[in-house]
C-alpha cells in the first residue's frame, strides 16, 4: 500500500469522525435535555428575521429564521435564553411565522434547562431538524475505508 493511499484513507477517515462527532453531540444533547426539570417561562419578544446567505453553488438565498427570546426563573435566579431548538435552522417564511405565532410575546411555553448549568435552556427539545446529518460523516468514513482497501488490493 502506498503512503498516498494511507494518508488519503487516513484524511478521508478522520474527517468522517469529525462529521459524525458533531452530529451525534447535537443528538445525544437534545435526547439528554427531554429529561432535563421544566420550569414555565415567559416570552419576551418573538420576530421573524431574515437571513441571507449563498448556498454551496454561489446562489443568493433568502431564509427565515424565529427570534425569539424568553424568560424564566431556577431557584429564584432569572435567566434568558434565546434557544429555541438545538442546531442552525431555517425555514420559509410561512413556517418561520407560525413558531412565533406559537411562541407569542405575553405566552408562557415550558423551559427544559439544564440542571447543571441553568443558563442552557431549550422550548423544544425533542425537534431534530436543525441537527446535522449523519450522511457526510458515513460518506467520509465508507470513502477512506473503500480507498483504504482499493489501496491494500491494487498496490501499484
Amino acid at each position: 500500500m502506498q503512503l498516498r493511499s494511507i494518508v488519503f484513507m487516513l484524511g478521508f477517515i478522520l474527517l468522517g469522525c469529525v462529521f459524525m462527532f458533531r452530529a451525534v453531540s447535537g443528538r445525544l444533547k437534545s435526547k439528554k435535555a427531554q429529561a432535563w426539570p421544566v420550569v414555565t417561562g415567559r416570552v419576551v419578544s418573538s420576530e421573524v428575521e431574515e437571513d441571507r446567505f449563498r448556498s454551496a453553488t454561489g446562489k443568493a438565498t433568502i431564509a427565515f429564521v424565529p427570534d425569539i427570546s424568553y424568560e424564566y426563573q431556577v431557584n429564584g435566579t432569572n435567566y434568558t435564553s434565546r434557544t429555541v431548538i438545538f442546531g442552525a435552522t431555517t425555514y420559509d417564511y410561512l413556517t418561520a411565522s407560525r413558531i412565533c405565532e406559537k411562541f407569542s410575546v405575553g405566552s408562557e411555553p415550558k423551559v427544559y434547562y439544564n440542571p447543571a448549568n441553568p443558563q442552557d435552556a431549550v422550548l423544544l427539545p425533542q425537534a431534530t431538524e436543525g441537527l446535522r446529518s449523519l450522511i457526510p460523516g458515513t460518506f467520509f468514513i465508507v470513502t477512506g475505508i473503500a480507498i483504504g482497501v482499493m489501496g491494500f488490493l491494487f498496490p501499484n
